[in-house]
């Protein structure tokens, strides 16, 4: 039987010393995005783990995507004769406008508490919560205490603040797929899913693929509400023709179309009912222009 079950995590750590005020000594934050890649093979024994963090929840969700292609197709990712090429699989994952425009970009590959593939600067932190997860018997709620209980064994007391909201939640069991997306538009947060199901004389349902199409709705969400703003900064004058600001928009529109493709692929591929109606990247660039209109409107003792 083809199982695979997990979330994507939107995480937020606070570490500070409680012995000082919040106003005189600034706390470390580690923010991160986090999905379990459990590997389990077609009797249901679960073969491998791993943990995929990222900087951002579309390239977190490819990356997992990739594991769970690689597994479909050879095996164990670890017990193999040619090793899993992970810089390979990043370097696939990181297209020409993430590259251009996201500096800030990482990931980071975790397998039985420890790093097994790293790339870009993260906040170390999120190592001793994968160690504390792991000795925990994967008790990922234990994590935060045993955090704390470290830093208290090497003289260093601190108290961690944990929040987390989950962005995306998957199923997929034998012949059927279900995708549920926390939409965050600039107005409301709603959730849209949806169901893929094969088609008759089509193609072997495809869970990676289905993964990858979420990460296309997840990234041009966010896109689609980048460009409304900008295009409103355009026609208030203060984003300049030309200029690095317009060139960049010009690239979000190109990558946007591709996502946009991606989904319509996908869509051919398998018969996809969606739950609740399906996010429009032009609704969500309206709205965003909508929003910034009022936010960059001047006020009357500047008009």
């Amino acid at each position: 039987m083809d199982t695979f079950n997990s979330s994507l995590l939107r995480e937020k750590f606070t570490i500070y010393d409680p012995s000082y005020d919040l106003m005189e000594s600034a706390p470390i934050i580690a923010l991160s995005n986090r999905i379990v890649v459990p590997l389990v093979n077609s009797k249901g024994k679960e073969e491998e783990i791993f943990i995929v963090r990222a900087q951002n929840m579309h390239c977190c969700v490819r990356f997992a995507a990739r594991i769970l292609q690689s597994y479909r197709s050879g095996g164990s990712l670890l017990k193999r004769g040619v090793p899993f090429d992970w810089e390979g699989a990043w370097r696939s994952i990181v297209n020409d406008y993430e590259y251009a425009y996201n500096p800030q970009r990482w990931v980071a590959i975790y397998h039985a508490g420890h790093i097994i593939y790293e790339s870009g600067k993260r906040n170390p932190f999120v190592d001793v919560i994968e160690k504390c997860d792991f000795d925990n018997e994967d008790e990922y709620d234990l994590s935060v205490p045993m955090a704390e209980e470290a830093f208290k064994r090497t003289g260093k007391v601190v108290k961690i603040d944990y929040s987390s909201n989950v962005a995306l939640s998957v199923h997929h069991e034998d012949d059927k797929v279900r995708c549920g997306v926390i939409l965050r538009g600039p107005r409301r947060t709603t959730t849209f899913g949806f169901t893929a199901l094969p088609i008759e004389g089509g193609e072997e349902l495809n869970i990676a693929r289905c993964l990858t199409a979420c990460a296309a709705f997840l990234e041009g969400i966010q896109l689609a509400y980048m460009l409304g703003m900008g295009l409103e900064k355009v026609k208030l004058g203060m984003i300049a023709r030309f200029s690095p600001e317009e060139k960049q928009m010009k690239e979000a529109e190109m990558r946007l179309t591709r996502l946009s493709n991606e989904i319509e692929a996908l869509e051919r591929a398998f018969d996809i009912r969606y739950r609740s109606d399906k996010p429009n990247f032009h609704e969500i660039m309206s709205e965003a222009e909508e929003i910034a209109a009022k936010l960059f409107a001047p006020k009357d003792d500047e008009a």
